[in-house]
């Protein structure tokens, strides 16, 4: 069967392939330290979560904490800090991806599936902002090559099985969707008799109990808050209110062209449709979340990005399958087109990164809009409340809580949440909810004599919001931050005096 290889010899291409991901690893870094973007709700509060690693969190496991505290460790607790390892993250995937390819096909795949990975337009926007989906991808791509030797028919030693389980463990750490692989295991296991007779009982064992071993911490830490977590993923779900349209899982399926690119996609369906080498076992981690993100897509709701386990096996089926044919013009025509399109989108991504704008191509709604203006409000709120040294700062909205928390980070300003119903629909209202009581107040009252301190309410409601405790004074400010073309954010800050009755 005829290879596709390249005109370089080995080493050169090996060396320019390993110039090219590190060259966009540095570009991205350096967006990340000049981006004027303002961090996401969801940056914010993993960012708030870092100041106290833990085995678990309210709506994630820890591991997108740990990685923050190290980044911040490194560059400071701005924004830079906070998505630092993004970029470092998945420039390691590509290069497991590489090993991965090349250990399966060929070494020109393993080459192919490292510039497939770093180009992609969803690694292209990962790779600037912080999400679960980065540590997620490394830890499931290390556990997949872990495996691989079993796809060739090879046994693997106790070790490399524990190595395996090691990696699933971290994989759930980063996010529970690690849950898709150990499905997939359990499909090749099932449909491939040579996996069964390498891959025995005490395999199994071993695999299963290092991947316990690793995830046991937030089990715990889960049992101890009644499955805070888990209980945040059913809600997630929204199972229950479910209504099924073939039409939004069609939509779902079609929104895959823009996480890893339409032509790269199309030639993700025409390698599942040959008889490629080792189709089997990639298909296997391919076809789980796509399905169950499908159907869930169908009955209730689902974003883009949670399939996204299905497309580092994609990349190296796709690889695998470029290298491997007699008709080395067609496939050169698809690295053609695969190269050419989603290298502009994440040159466009980059820009925007860098600039904070799309710029001609920016939609009506600008979905960069949630990221900026928050300079603003801090210092308007900033200069309102200056004439207190100590005080409180209400709001009524997750993402408000969320931006401000960080901005007022090195201050004496607490920022709290109210909670209307005292059922904690988010981190915040769980444990940074507004309570007029003495364990929520500035450290000095305004009167020592008459025990009131200064809160402040920030909030888009034009008058002040009526909670228990707190008395306002009638003096208040407008903040205004002009966040795209057509939109404004209009924050009205009101003081109040609470008097913890």
């Amino acid at each position: 069967m005829a290879m596709f290889s390249s005109p370089l010899n080995p080493a050169m291409a090996n060396l320019i392939t390993f110039l090219a991901v590190i060259s966009i690893t540095v570009m991205r870094l350096y967006a990340v330290f000049v981006s004027p973007l303002d961090l996401s709700v969801d940056e914010a509060q993993y960012w708030l979560w870092s100041l106290t690693p833990e085995a678990g969190y309210f709506t994630k496991p820890p591991m997108i904490a740990w990685l923050i505290s190290i980044g911040t460790s490194l560059a400071g607790s701005g924004e830079a800090g906070i998505r630092l390892m993004a970029p470092i993250f998945h420039g390691i995937t590509a290069l497991i991806l590489w090993k991965l390819a090349g250990e399966l096909y060929h070494p020109m795949a393993g080459r192919l599936a490292a510039l497939g990975w770093v180009t992609l337009p969803a690694v292209g926007l990962a790779s600037v902002v912080m999400s679960t989906d980065t540590p997620l991808l490394l830890f499931t791509s290390v556990m997949i090559l872990a495996l691989s030797p079993l796809a060739m028919g090879r046994s693997l030693s106790l070790m490399e099985y524990s190595l395996a389980g090691i990696m699933l463990g971290l994989g759930f750490l980063s996010k529970y969707a690690a849950i898709y692989s150990l499905i997939s295991i359990g499909i090749i296991w099932l449909l491939n008799r040579q996996f069964r007779q390498l891959m025995r009982l005490k395999n199994w064992v071993v695999f299963l109990i290092s991947a316990l071993i690793v995830v046991s911490p937030n089990l715990i830490w889960n049992w101890q808050n009644g499955f805070a977590t888990i209980t945040h993923l059913e809600h997630n779900a929204n199972i229950r209110e479910a209504s099924i349209s073939i039409i939004s899982g069609f939509y779902f399926l079609l929104s895959q062209a823009a996480v890893i690119g339409p032509i790269l996609l199309l030639a993700a369906v025409m390698a599942i449709g040959t008889t490629a080498k080792h189709k089997g076992f990639l298909l296997a981690f391919m076809a789980p979340p796509l399905i169950v993100i499908t159907i869930q897509a169908s009955i209730s709701e689902a974003n883009a990005n949670w399939a996204i386990l299905a497309w580092p096996p994609a990349i190296i089926l796709v690889s695998g399958w470029l290298c491997d044919s007699s008709s080395r013009l067609k496939r050169s025509w698809w690295l053609a087109f695969i190269g050419a399109s989603n290298i502009g989108v994440i040159g466009m991504l980059w820009l925007m990164s860098i600039t904070g704008s799309m710029g001609i191509l920016t939609p009506s709604s600008d979905p960069l809009r949630h990221l900026r203006g928050w300079d603003i409000h801090h210092a308007d709120i900033s200069a309102f409340i200056a004439p207190h040294s100590s005080a409180t700062i209400i709001t009524d909205r997750r993402v408000t809580t969320a931006l401000l928390t960080h901005r007022f980070r090195d201050t004496n300003i607490r920022v709290r949440i109210l909670d209307n119903d005292n059922i904690p629909s988010n981190h915040y209202e769980a444990y940074l909810s507004f309570s007029p009581s003495a364990h929520d107040r500035p450290v000095i009252p305004v009167f020592p004599v008459f025990p009131v301190f200064p809160v402040f309410l920030v909030t888009e409601s034009r008058q002040p919001l009526n909670i228990d405790g707190v008395a306002w004074t009638g003096a208040m400010t407008i903040s205004q931050a002009k966040i795209s073309d057509q939109r404004e954010r209009i924050f009205y800050i009101f003081e109040g005096m609470d008097s913890g009755k």
